[in-house]
Parts: C-alpha cells; structure tokens; sequence
C-alpha cells in the first residue's frame, strides 16, 4: 500500500495557531479535509463556523502539553458574522440575543423552553452530533471518513485477511522449558540409569518379603530332669544304667 501525501495552504484561522499553544479542535470539514481551529470555551462548548461543539475531557489528548480534541463537521457550517456574534453576546452576558441569532441557523428551537443558554447548546450538540471523536482505539483513525457504514465494512474485511496473512507467516511457537528444569531432569535420568540395577534388587526383595508365608515355629515341650541329667552327666550315668539293666535280664533268665 503506498501513501500519498497532500500538501495544503493554511487558511488565515490556522495561521494564527503557529504561536498558539491553547485547546486545539481538529474538524473534519468536509470529505478529506480537515480544519484546525482554537477552542475558546464557553463552559463546556464552543463555537466556529463549522458549527456547536461540545468538549469532554475524556476524550481530550495532548501532543506535548497542548490538549487536542477531534470532531466530526458532519457538513454542518455557521455564517463568520453569527459566529462573533454569539461570542461577543456570550461575553456580555446576553442569552436572548444569542438564541435569536442561533434561530437562524436552527429554526428547530424555536418555540421550545431552555432553562440555560447551555442547555441550548446542548441541545443543538445532540442534533448534529458534534461531540468529541474518542479515538483510544485503534480502529477510529480510519473510520474518519464520516462514518461510512460501506467505508467500515470493507475495512473489517481487510484487516482481517491482514491479520490471516501475519498468522500464517510461521507457526506458533510453545513457550521453551526453562534451562534449570531441563538440567534437573537430565540428572534424575542419569541417576536412575546408574542407580537402576540396584533399586530392581531391593524392589524384588521387598516384594518377596510381602508374597512369602512366615516362618512356623514348633513348640519345644519341657525335657525330663532325668533325660536333662543324662545329657549334662551322659558319661557318668549312662554306664550305671547299662549294668542294672544286664543284672535284670540275668534274673530272669534264672
């Protein structure tokens, strides 16, 4: 896409911005053209030949430290001399004045009841929709185009296959592990690949120890005092024994 840049003459209102460092409207006059001019507040409004505006401090920006608003003409325009003349009415402090005036340009409020003269300025912001442009989002630059609905639509379209073509530039990437994880993980496997024997042999005991019945132990009765003397004194006894029983069998015998 190439871009082409338009240079313009400066009218005799934005030459006197050069050294001016108040509010500043930037007004979308007509189709791609755009108009600078001063903001001299009359409360929350102010007023120029491209109509009634209202100001908002949330969507008021700033280049350096001057603050810039931007609006949208909607080919609304107000003769110069009704414009000094509401200004120079406002400063005075004549209200009816300016309604009569501002009746020329709005035949709509005739006949209706304003409580304030800013609640006929605000009345007039409503029906021409001359309230502060909010660009904090990307997509309103380019809608500047005066809210072409057919302008708006075809821009979805190309910023979507725009974004369709930077997708597909390369894959998504999955974040990488950290380093100190990939290095505690190459030690456990080297551990295990080392120590990997030995823990099977203690596995295979323990699993044997759980599997196997438990040992039966028998129970030993008491042994005689005479068999107990006999194994203590077997030298001594088992000869005395021996000759009675060869004297009894000899009686018999008899």
């Amino acid at each position: 896409m190439s871009t082409v840049m338009v240079k313009r003459e400066l009218d005799f209102s934005e030459l006197g911005l050069i050294w001016y460092g108040g509010p500043l409207a930037i007004i979308l006059a007509r189709k791609n053209q755009l108009k600078m001019r001063k903001i001299q507040r009359m409360r929350e409004f102010f007023i120029n030949e491209f109509g009634i505006f209202e100001t908002d401090s949330e969507t008021e920006y700033r280049y350096g430290k001057q603050p810039i608003s931007f609006y949208n003409s909607h080919n609304q325009s107000i003769p110069k001399k009704i414009v000094k003349s509401v200004k120079k009415n406002y400063q005075r402090g004549k209200f009816k004045e300016i309604i009569a005036d501002l009746e020329q340009i709005y035949p709509e409020i005739k006949g209706l009841k304003f409580k304030t003269i800013f609640d006929v300025f605000a009345f007039i912001v409503k029906q021409t929709g001359h309230k502060a442009i909010d660009i904090d989002t990307e997509k309103y630059l380019p809608y500047y185009r005066a809210y072409n609905p057919i302008s708006i639509k075809r821009l979805n379209e190309v910023c979507q296959q725009a974004r369709k073509g930077v997708e597909s530039l390369h894959p998504s990437f999955k974040p990488p592990m950290p380093i100190m994880i990939l290095i505690i993980g190459g030690i456990m496997g080297m551990a295990i690949i080392q120590n990997g024997p030995k823990y099977m042999r203690e596995i295979s005991a323990y699993m044997e120890d759980l599997t196997s019945p438990a040992p039966v132990v028998e129970a030993v009765e008491e042994v005689p005092e005479v068999v107990a003397e006999v194994v203590a004194n077997g030298t001594e006894i088992i000869p005395d024994v021996v000759g009675q029983f060869i004297l009894f069998l000899s009686h018999l015998i008899v």
